[in-house]
């Protein structure tokens, strides 16, 4: 139980201290040079960390991938997998198409899910 609530405080920290900075950016940059959002450039730039944070947060239930604690018992079950998340990311258009083909970063997905899951007691 322990690890479960020092893991999940760990996990939050890390999202919450990095989602401020991205708004602020957004915020201060100039409308006539923000990218188009959903564009490829703009799409590869997630970060396979935040990937699995998004996940877990449930941005991604609209494409049947779980939030919270069912996303980590159906990665351990082997229900839901690495390119899974990468799959419905693209499909929220939070990814590129692209990404599908690189097969370090669906790699650096997964070990993030493990981790995610190690972290965490059922």
């Amino acid at each position: 139980m322990r690890r479960l609530v020092f893991g999940s405080l760990s996990f939050f920290l890390v999202a919450a201290a990095s989602m401020p900075a991205v708004r602020a950016e957004a915020a201060n940059q100039n409308p006539s040079r923000t990218p188009v959002p959903n564009t490829p450039a703009s799409q590869q730039k997630t970060e396979p960390f935040n990937l699995v944070g998004l996940a877990y947060q449930g941005y991604f239930e609209d494409q049947g991938i779980p939030s919270a604690q069912t996303l980590i018992t159906a990665y351990r079950s082997g229900d839901i997998s690495a390119e899974d998340v990468v799959k419905s990311a693209i499909q929220a258009n939070r990814l590129s198409p692209d990404v599908l083909n690189d097969a370090d970063y669906i790699g650096a997905v997964d070990n993030q899910l493990r981790a995610l899951s190690s972290g965490s007691s059922d």
